[in-house]
């Protein structure tokens, strides 16, 4: 009997290692089972009572108890582990999906500013081109009231834009065409507002950009009122485009014309300062003059009374006085011609290294008897070191020279779009071979800036590192 049932066992313990080879954690089951098996098998070889052999059983079934319960949360974990990847997994892919729609958005992105980056980098090559040509300001502005003139036309008649006259909202027409008129002003007010924008933003060298910014409003705007059968005509966007040139070369044609007044201005100051110059000299040359005459009626009277051993040395004094009165005259006529010839000027050299750098040069010119006084009136506070003079070439036509140094050193001008502004990148020796030219001209060149205040700063620099 004790046989039978343990054989009973063993067939049992060998089915539940055959199950637990197929299942998670089988392993440790088939050791616990196989050990089971021995002891059962020995008690057996031993000789072991049925009640032991029933307590062995019954410890069998608590350690396969604890095994499955092992299994079972072994399984629970399992599971949580497989849903939270499934979770995980979901999410990458959301995330996924989100990270191509931003590649997109940048993609989208690049090429816009690729573009505008184009755009700036060729207006900063190039100079508008004018498409007015009026003589002033003034021309420019009563075209432009004139543009925005007809603008106000169209609206006010409603051909600025394209719009459907059939427009129904619940079946009625009178509540579509309020809503017709609704969206034409809005879309109107909003195409004005762009445009004013945009022209406000104007600058001589940003046009293109502009006027891209107003086709593009134009085709938003256009393309968001599709569905409302409302758009922009391109009549109206040609006005809009009119008043961008006109604008743009109306304030360049102001700000051309106040550097003209604004030189003007500063030619009648150097002119004033010009006659007061020659009125103070003239009054110290008048004031030597009439020394020198009664010093010459003197000597005379006194010629006419004197021994004739005494006639011979008045007669040289006579004429000492004479000469001399008679540079005081040419100095005079001089001064007369210097105020009637506005040519007559000296055309000025400079530099300033510690400003501007080496080889940076400003070619000018002034009326001034004492030019050097207008040299340091550019030296001005507002920059850091003072002027060096090169060269002061005194010309009867000094406007003359001053331009034609002016067009041989146009290319290297630094301001290339202000021609006012008068300072080139250029050599001293390629100044001085061009004024060789001029063979009538006498011209003294300092090619070695003296610089002192600048040299001094950086002495001081440099031992303080």
């Amino acid at each position: 009997m004790t046989g039978k049932i343990l054989k009973n066992v063993v067939i049992g313990i060998l089915g539940l290692v055959a199950v637990s080879l197929m299942t998670k954690g089988g392993f440790y089951m088939v050791v616990g089972f196989l050990l089971i098996a021995l002891l059962l098998f020995k008690n057996y070889l031993d000789g072991k009572t049925k009640k032991e052999m029933d307590s062995l059983i019954e410890t069998a079934n608590k350690v396969l108890t604890t095994e499955q319960m092992d299994y079972i949360d072994l399984k629970n974990e399992s599971d949580t582990l497989s849903a939270n990847i499934a979770n995980y997994s979901k999410e990458k892919a959301n995330l996924e999906m989100e990270l191509a729609l931003l590649k997109e958005k940048v993609k989208s992105e690049s090429k816009q500013l690729l573009s505008l980056t184009d755009e700036l980098e060729m207006e900063s090559f190039a100079l508008y081109k004018p498409r007015y040509n009026f003589s002033d300001a003034l021309g420019y502005k009563d075209k432009l009231d004139e543009i925005r003139l007809k603008q106000q036309k169209m609206i006010k008649s409603k051909t600025a834009v394209n719009y459907s006259k059939d427009w129904t909202v619940d079946g009625s027409k009178a509540k579509g065409t309020k809503m017709t008129n609704d969206n034409i002003k809005q879309i109107i007010r909003c195409f004005n507002a762009d445009c004013e924008a945009a022209i406000n933003k104007i600058k001589f060298n940003n046009i293109q950009t502009i006027e891209n910014r107003i086709y593009r409003s134009f085709e938003q705007l256009n393309k968001l009122n599709s569905t409302n059968r409302v758009s922009i005509t391109n009549e109206f966007l040609n006005l809009k485009l009119q008043e961008l040139y006109l604008g743009h070369e109306y304030e360049e044609k102001r700000q051309e014309e106040k550097e003209i007044l604004r030189e003007e201005r500063e030619k009648e100051k150097e002119e004033k300062k010009l006659q007061k110059e020659i009125e103070d000299k003239k009054k110290i040359i008048n004031k030597e003059i009439n020394h020198y005459h009664n010093i010459l009626s003197e000597l005379e009277l006194k010629l006419l009374d004197s021994p004739e051993g005494e006639k011979s040395d008045l007669q040289k004094q006579i004429e000492e006085i004479k000469n001399k009165l008679e540079i005081y005259n040419d100095e005079k006529e001089e001064l007369d011609y210097r105020l009637e010839n506005i040519g007559a000027g000296y055309v000025y050299i400079i530099s300033n290294i510690g400003s501007f750098g080496e080889n940076i040069y400003k070619i000018g010119v002034t009326r001034r008897l004492e030019p050097e006084e207008r040299i340091n009136e550019l030296s001005s506070a507002s920059l850091p070191f003072k002027f060096d003079i090169h060269a002061m070439i005194f010309s009867y036509q000094a406007y003359d020279l001053e331009k034609h140094l002016h067009n041989t050193f146009n290319d290297k001008r630094i301001n290339l779009v202000n021609s006012r502004k008068e300072f080139f990148n250029i050599t001293i020796e390629e100044i001085e071979e061009k004024l060789k030219e001029y063979k009538d001209l006498t011209v003294e060149f300092n090619k070695v800036p003296s610089a002192e205040e600048y040299r001094e700063t950086e002495k001081i620099k440099n031992s303080n590192t």
